[in-house]
């Protein structure tokens, strides 16, 4: 049996957008916040506002939301968006 269906979605979740400390520098990485949701993004994730940063997601815990979604059926490739430029 594979991994329960919440954990594969923060999996999930936590992969879509590893690639923005890459993308964007050092300093840029995952975290949790406490604050009310005010809308929808273009790929329906919550636009957020923040009232209070709780903690950082530890590299090991990306490190196992990569061994999950590295375990999953089919291809999950973090999600790279080009740029627009208005």
């Amino acid at each position: 049996m594979g991994a329960a269906p919440l954990r594969v979605w923060v999996a999930r979740r936590l992969h879509d957008y590893s690639h923005l400390e890459r993308q964007k520098g050092p300093g840029v990485r995952p975290w949790v916040l406490e604050g009310e949701e005010r809308g929808r993004g273009p790929d329906n994730e919550p636009v957020v506002y923040c009232r209070q940063a709780v903690a950082w997601i530890a590299d090991s815990v990306l490190a196992e939301a990569d061994r999950i979604v590295a375990a999953q059926e089919g291809n999950w490739g973090a999600l790279q968006r080009v740029e627009r430029r208005d």
